[in-house]
């Protein structure tokens, strides 16, 4: 069966719905008004439909119409009602809540956060522009992260560079002053990765969003005070990788040998005395030989400090003073410490011992003295 669709561009429509939206419903009611006959158990005749040049001209441009970018004021208009919409239904007034976005805008298309990040024609807040880039730069970091980590391990950079330059291009009507500085800047740190392979090109350029991810990502603030053993662990993990990939960004390694003359330092400044012992006790594997073997030697460099000034003898207050700053040094030792170093509780027995027997000489030797100067 062949139909012919002419200037009808409506019902041309609703057919094309219908066929291709219900077909088996189309097909059996098309074999029931054919004839009386019961035909449902038999398999219906193929249908098929050919469009006049009008109708097909008129469905392209349809098609065309749908695709084409929404005018800014749309955009806009559409954005703000959004907005006020999320704030009824949460029972909030801001996009942003303790530094973090309050509203979910992960279903918002690129074109309306970067016209809210933009604030345009002014209809925006601060915290709904900071909501809006917070979740703009969060998209770029996860479309790009997997090249950062390809880039870090194979000294390609120019690729890392050209991925991002791929995904500003899928801008659409996303293409702001701010895009169109992205866009230069990433340009530029592409021919200069072009140009010095195996390191991340140093753009000096604030507008970098490349160069921002990898900032970001090479560095790891250490973890919360009081925080468990695994959570320590973890953590320690993370800023020993943030330190390697800085590494890999200046085209070098990391190195945990003092005495190796080429490579970065490892660098255990930001990590406590508990970090280096559970990395130097290396529980759950997650660290190297090398590493834990560093943090040990660290930790006990800590230590013999401490207790070097402990004992200087320019401190003033002689061995029992001493002795006392010995104990205070072992009391705020964590378990992880003690067990690396090997301080056990029968060695701070036996220095407290030694402190109560000085203590005792030393009231003995002020009583004696009260007494003789009395006589």
């Amino acid at each position: 069966m062949s139909i012919s669709v002419g200037s009808n561009n409506a019902a041309a429509l609703s057919y094309a719905g219908n066929a291709y939206g219900t077909g088996a419903a189309a097909s059996q009611s098309a074999s029931a008004t054919a004839d009386n006959t019961d035909t449902t158990s038999a398999p219906s005749a193929a249908t098929s439909v050919t469009l006049s040049d009008e109708a097909k001209a008129y469905l392209a441009q349809t098609a065309a119409a749908t695709d084409r970018p929404l005018p800014l004021a749309t955009v806009t208009a559409n954005a703000r009602a959004w907005f006020d919409q999320q704030y009824a239904s949460l029972g909030i007034s801001s996009a942003m809540l303790d530094g973090q976005v309050a509203v979910d805008l992960s279903g918002q298309p690129r074109a309306t956060l970067s016209a809210v990040a933009n604030n345009a024609q002014g209809q925006f807040t601060k915290e709904e522009t900071t909501a809006a880039a917070k979740t703009l730069q969060a998209r770029f970091d996860s479309a790009i992260a997997p090249h950062v980590v390809i880039a870090r391990h194979t000294g390609d950079y120019a690729s890392l560079y050209a991925a991002a330059s791929d995904y500003l291009d899928q801008a659409g009507a996303e293409a702001t002053p701010a895009w169109q500085n992205q866009k230069q800047a990433v340009l530029e740190g592409l021919a200069t990765a072009k140009a010095s392979f195996g390191k991340a090109p140093v753009t000096g350029n604030a507008d970098d969003p490349v160069r921002s991810l990898l900032d970001r990502t090479s560095v790891q603030a250490p973890a919360a005070a009081g925080s468990g053993t695994d959570a320590l662990a973890t953590n320690a993990r993370a800023m020993l990788d943030a330190q390697a990939s800085s590494a890999r960004d200046n085209g070098t390694e990391l190195v945990f040998n003092s005495a190796r003359k080429v490579g970065q330092q490892v660098d255990f400044t930001a990590f406590d005395n508990r970090s280096l012992a559970i990395v130097a006790l290396n529980g759950d594997a997650s660290f190297s030989a090398e590493e834990a073997s560093a943090a040990k030697v660290e930790l006990g460099q800590r230590t013999r400090s401490g207790l070097l000034n402990a004992f200087n003898p320019n401190t003033g207050g002689g061995a029992k003073a001493s002795t006392a700053a010995l104990l205070q040094q072992y009391s705020t030792m964590s378990a992880e410490e003690k067990q690396v170093l090997g301080f056990t509780d029968d060695f701070a027995n036996k220095v407290m011992q030694n402190y109560r027997a000085m203590s005792s000489i030393q009231n003995s030797l002020g009583s004696n003295t009260g007494m003789a100067a009395y006589l």
